[in-house]
């Protein structure tokens, strides 16, 4: 049917159509840069430096199916106030709303740099009020008045997975129905990099995504509560409850280069809550077992490998000449050897690494009796509401985190790694720690759950009374606090997929480092062959990229190859060969150890090959070539936050080449190059 059949007056269908009359201003509010306008549609707007940027409105639901929005809520009052927090002094507009029983209050805070924060809290009339969905953020289709990028059909979004398990990626995509992004997104133009990031700063109750509305087109949603295969659930979102109940606070930033939008996020981060602290201040150097060895490793591999990296790689350590000897998933070694062998590490100047995995098992092991109990393993496998337990996730069954007996396991585990005198722990498989299902102790949703297991964590890891280097391997990316490194991506070994596998997380993720993590890990670095890839030995362009992709990602750097005494000969001697030459290269070495994460020149689809780094007055370009065949690379040295003209030369040293604009070069299939860059004088 026409909707002009609807009616016999086309100037009101009309109207139908394009949703009635103009909304109008009644209240405006700035704060430096930032001002919001309030419509008398329930809607509002942000506006920066005087320009609209995008509208929305809030929303929430109850348990019992009954909803409130702002859009037709009844407006109850309305005061405006000056609050200072964590992220400085702000002006702040409070508004409540009645609807079926419910009051939901919107609070709006505009920061002097630009920044727009909104946060709502849920109440019934009587009694506590149970939700496992709040949506601060809730854009419609985009009003005209607002910036045009989010009219386009080029407009790009950025997907951000909610952790870094089975292979998964960033990406970067068109607007696609229903498709999430974890925490944070930027919705941006590709071209002009213009765009607006928004994002949760809260992580201690809900899940949280920023996903396009399956049933709008161009509408986004800012919400509270999601539970999907990308978080690894099977059962709801867990229920939130109280007298009143908030939502995370998002942030609506826009910025004129996405870049600068996502480190400034970033930041914003870390004044809600710190970063893990590492006074120490140097980039782990070291050697990590796992993919050279798997479990085949025994005690006098990682024996032989601190020692090879003390005699035949002195230039492959931090400033102070400090490595680190790390074991990983290495169970059922004697205690007493390991710990004769810390001494010996300790004895070099090295430190010592270990692992641990708390939070999971596999299911085959759910039979045995719990060492020191009257349990199974099984017993303490988290279920469903039914009494089933969960399903595997990459093969391990989630522990339920809140039972009073898995917390005396995981202090106990954590505390046999602290007394044997180890310096680094790995922690791995956090995020089944966030796998929603039914607790032991009621009414705790899965992030509720992994905020308190990274607090036990955090105290068993600190009561030691020394400093110990904490890398999430599986993990969220939020919440953060835990760890002085995490894993941006998931195994990654020393072929030319596994470079760009690497870049990938640099390329979007690039903002994380030196902000809510002090360095980005980029996994170990198998250099000539993994026992766990299957893939063979790499050559050596791939081996000397992976290498770079390690040293410009922020970092921590882990080998990964077998250095004897057992294993095939061949291969023995070869990857000592190799890393030699490349681990032992002491300008490259020179880059890892500033600990600074390059940022990538573009933010498009896939992955690019372009990294550039400013630090400390100097410049340098990372170029990669992801192509078997020789090829001519080159990037606008503007775009990549370069002097416009100057000259280039390898850091190995060299003769410059001159360049203006563009800064381009010739690559062998699958080589990569660190460049140092010079401006011209003037430039």
């Amino acid at each position: 049917m026409m909707l002009q059949e609807l009616t016999d007056h086309p100037l009101e269908a009309r109207k139908l159509w394009k949703g009635s009359k103009t909304p109008r201003v009644v209240l405006r509010e700035e704060c430096g840069r930032a001002a919001a306008e309030l419509l008398d549609n329930g809607t509002f707007f942000y506006l920066k430096d005087g320009e609209r940027i995008r509208h929305g409105f809030s929303t929430a639901d109850t348990l019992e199916g009954a909803s409130i929005s702002t859009r037709t809520a009844a407006l109850q009052s309305r005061d405006t106030r000056t609050v200072q927090d964590p992220l400085g002094e702000g002006r702040q507009i409070v508004s409540v709303y009645r609807e079926n029983g419910l009051t939901l209050r919107q609070e709006l805070t505009l920061y002097q740099e630009g920044d727009l924060v909104v946060q709502i809290f849920l109440k019934r009339d009587e009694g506590t009020v149970g939700t496992r969905y709040m949506a601060p953020f809730f854009a419609p289709y985009p009003d005209p008045s607002g910036k045009r990028i989010f009219l386009s059909l080029d407009q790009k979004m950025l997907l951000v997975p909610y952790d870094n398990d089975m292979w998964l990626r960033y990406e970067s995509c068109v607007p696609a129905a229903g498709r999430p992004s974890y925490d944070v997104t930027a919705i941006y133009d590709e071209q002009s990099l213009e765009g607006m990031v928004i994002g949760a700063l809260d992580f201690d109750v809900w899940k949280n995504a920023i996903r396009w509305n399956p049933h709008d087109a161009r509408s986004v949603i800012a919400f509270c509560g999601i539970a999907d295969g990308g978080t690894h659930d099977v059962c709801p979102h867990g229920i939130v409850e109280g007298r009143e109940v908030s939502s995370a606070r998002f942030v609506l930033s826009w910025h004129d280069d996405i870049r600068r939008g996502m480190e400034h996020y970033g930041d914003l981060c870390v004044k809600v809550r710190p970063a893990r602290p590492w006074s120490r201040g140097r980039v782990p150097f070291g050697w990590n077992s796992y993919a050279a060895l798997g479990g085949t490793l025994k005690v006098e591999h990682w024996k032989q490998a601190g020692e090879f990296m003390k005699e035949e790689l002195p230039n492959y350590a931090d400033e102070d000449g400090v490595s680190y000897v790390n074991l990983d998933g290495a169970f059922g070694l004697d205690h007493e050897r390991i710990r004769d062998i810390i001494g010996q590490i300790h004895s070099r100047g090295q430190k010592a690494g270990w692992y641990a995995a708390p939070c999971n098992c596999p299911a085959v092991l759910g039979d045995l009796p719990l060492k020191g109990t009257d349990l199974l393993i099984g017993d303490l496998f988290l279920k469903d509401a039914s009494g089933n337990v969960l399903p595997a996730a990459d093969n391990t069954v989630p522990f339920d985190v809140t039972h009073p007996v898995w917390e005396d396991y995981a202090r106990k585990n954590i505390r046999i790694l602290t007394e044997l005198g180890v310096d680094y722990i790995k922690l791995d498989f956090l995020s089944h720690a966030s796998v929603e299902g039914c607790h032991y102790e009621k009414n705790v949703t899965g992030r509720m759950a992994i905020d308190r297991v990274y607090r036990l964590l955090e105290e068993e890891i600190d009561r030691c009374g020394r400093e110990i280097f904490v890398s999430l391997s599986i993990a969220p990316l939020f919440p953060y606090f835990l760890g002085n490194a995490r894993r941006c991506c998931c195994d990654c070994f020393g072929h030319s997929d596994d470079v760009r596998y690497a870049l990938n997380a640099l390329n979007f993720a690039w903002w994380t480092n030196g902000r809510i993590y002090r360095y980005n890990d980029p996994d170990h670095v198998p250099l000539y062959h993994s026992i766990i890839d299957g893939r063979g030995v790499s050559t050596e362009a791939e081996a000397k990229s992976r290498y770079y992709s390690a040293v410009i990602s922020g970092t921590v750097m882990m080998l990964s190859d077998n250095y004897g005494p057992e294993g095939e000969e061949d291969i023995i001697s070869h990857a000592r060969e190799r890393a030699g030459k490349l681990a032992n290269d002491e300008a490259v070495n020179a880059i890892a150890r500033l600990g600074k994460a390059f940022v990538p020149v573009e933010l498009t689809d896939g992955t690019t090959p372009y990294y550039t780094l400013s630090c400390g007055g100097r410049y340098y370009a990372a170029i990669f070539n992801f192509s078997s065949r020789p090829a001519r690379l080159s990037f606008d040295a503007r775009r990549g936050g370069l002097p416009p003209a100057g000259s280039f030369a390898d850091i190995h040293g060299g003769e410059r080449t001159p360049y203006q604009d563009r800064i381009g070069l010739v690559l062998e299939g699958r080589d990569a190059v660190i460049l140092e860059v010079f401006p011209e004088k003037g430039c």
